[in-house]
């Protein structure tokens, strides 16, 4: 299985008048993260399936790589990817949709970091930064993965920070 594991892009500041889930993206954030679909959809990244966390600055980024990949599947939103998402939350997704082999999640640090960390084997969480993508290949049968590239601000790499 081939795993998109995306961080939202950069979202405006937390404010006591502003509900942490309601949350946008900055223009900033819509900027660099389309750069960054550019690069991946030059990787011929082909999806399946696309699931984000409910919360706003999540959804858009959603939206933003869904455009820019020219996806016309399910954009699904799912409570598992909200903050406190982990390892179990993903092979309980995973789970429900047997018939997608490539996948994009969308979430929150430290949540993917540690979700990446593991499937990597790394013993601490893997700091993701906004917008960043991380490629997997995902061997269901063993949950682990073997990183493919990583994508931040339109620069594509095979090394993780």
């Amino acid at each position: 299985m081939k795993l998109l594991v995306v961080r939202h892009a950069e979202a405006v500041e937390r404010a006591p008048a502003i509900a942490e889930e309601d949350r946008w993206l900055t223009p900033r954030g819509r900027a660099s993260f389309a750069t960054s679909v550019r690069v991946i959809a030059r990787r011929r990244m082909s999806l399946d399936l696309i699931v984000t966390s409910p919360l706003v600055r999540a959804v858009q980024t959603a939206e933003l790589l869904a455009a820019g990949l020219d996806y016309d599947g399910e954009l699904a939103v799912s409570r598992e990817l909200a903050p406190g998402f982990d390892r179990e939350g993903l092979a309980r997704l995973l789970a429900g949709r047997p018939g997608a082999s490539h996948v994009a999640i969308v979430g929150h640090e430290p949540d993917v970091g540690r979700v990446v960390a593991d499937l990597l084997g790394r013993p601490e969480a893997v700091p993701l930064r906004k917008g960043m993508a991380v490629a997997l290949e995902l061997d269901p049968a063993t949950g682990t993965a073997r990183l493919r590239w990583v994508v931040h601000r339109g620069e594509k790499t095979r090394t993780l920070p």
